[in-house]
């Protein structure tokens, strides 16, 4: 279990992940809404088939790091410390993988919302809980 700066860093990062669920996140749709849409080619692919599967792809699997949000703040919150290393690395590499939205959306990238870089930065700040643990950990 974290303490201290990590833990302090861990509760701004769900706070920061809730928030950019309710706030708008592409012009007035609100991050939940975002996140259903993003799963979608899931069960409605006739709607998408004309998408390169890449494009796809990277949708669902954004959506996804939402799933990954919950486990990782669980295990960095209530885990065994050995796992904090790859707690840091997987929210750095789904940080990365979500702020490719503004390089995807092109001319629409100014319709993104306080929501959505909101919600990306609580990805960035678990990443940085996890560093903080493990620069706390004992040696």
């Amino acid at each position: 279990m974290i303490g201290g700066a990590p833990r302090a860093t861990l509760l701004a990062a769900v706070v920061a992940n809730v928030l950019g669920w309710v706030l708008p996140a592409f012009s007035d749709e609100r991050g939940w809404a975002a996140f259903v849409f993003a799963l979608s080619p899931l069960w409605d692919y006739r709607n998408f088939q004309s998408q390169p599967l890449g494009l796809l792809a990277f949708i669902v699997l954004s959506a996804l790091t939402n799933v990954l949000f919950v486990a990782l703040a669980g295990v960095l919150a209530f885990g065994a410390a050995r796992r904090t290393r790859a707690v840091l690395w997987a929210a750095a590499a789904a940080t990365l993988l979500n702020l490719y939205w503004p390089i995807l959306l092109e001319a629409d990238r100014g319709r993104l919302e306080p929501g959505f870089f909101i919600w990306v930065s609580s990805f960035a700040l678990l990443a940085l809980s996890a560093f903080l643990a493990l620069r706390s950990a004992p040696r």
